[in-house]
């Protein structure tokens, strides 16, 4: 795993995957920042109303978490999973630039553009609907950074799979590779997970996560 996140970074620092990296995080920094300016007083009187039936924190606490901590904290997982959709539409360049790069194997898959958002969508919905019920337990230290990590697992593991190899296997082989190698596909999810720890650097390393799964995928198709 350490010489796939070594060689992933290698190849992150490309010319052309630097490009890659920053159109979706700065493309979807600057739409949220304008939803957010125009919704930020009711955004906050949400958030604040949410955080009031919390136990034993009190509501002075609530509104000055909220103008900055939590603020900052919504604002950064919107912006991640914005990014995810975002690159689901200049995933096939990536992931063709590793291929041409390592593996050479021809491009004959089933996956699409449209499928690659569909999978995001799918994803970020349902990261969103299990944020917002376990959004209390954010509040408890250690256990929110696990819970954290495991949505962001959730988050990250079929849209990132289906990027990195979709475009390249049948549906047939897309599915056997997910099941035979279960567990090495989550411990990538895992350590994909925990790159978004960096603040808000995070959102810059998709790319990366994308190209460590595409050699992840790729290399199965190889053996």
């Amino acid at each position: 795993m350490f010489k796939l996140l070594i060689r992933s970074l290698k190849d992150a620092i490309h010319p052309k995957i630097i490009f890659y990296s920053f159109v979706p995080m700065i493309l979807s920094a600057l739409i949220l920042w304008g939803v957010f300016s125009a919704f930020e007083d009711t955004l906050k009187d949400y958030i604040i109303s949410f955080a009031s039936y919390i136990p034993f924190i009190p509501e002075e606490w609530i509104a000055n978490i909220t103008e900055s901590f939590v603020g900052i904290f919504i604002f950064y997982q919107f912006w991640m999973m914005l990014a995810l959709i975002l690159v689901g539409v200049i995933s096939d360049q990536v992931v063709e630039f590793v291929n041409n790069r390592y593996y050479h194997i021809e491009k004959n898959g089933f996956g699409s553009m449209v499928g690659s958002i569909v999978v995001a969508l799918k994803s970020t919905a349902l990261y969103m609907i299990l944020f917002i019920i376990t959004s209390p337990l954010l509040f408890v230290p250690i256990l929110n950074f696990i819970v954290q990590i495991m949505l962001w697992m959730v988050m990250l593991k079929a849209p990132m799979y289906y990027d990195s190899c979709a475009f390249y296997l049948s549906k047939e082989e897309f599915n056997a590779i997910k099941t035979k190698h279960k567990m090495e596909l989550k411990f990538v999810t895992f350590v994909s997970s925990l790159l978004f720890l960096i603040p808000f650097l995070g959102v810059l390393l998709y790319i990366v996560q994308l190209i460590m799964f595409t050699h992840f995928s790729l290399s199965k198709v190889r053996k």
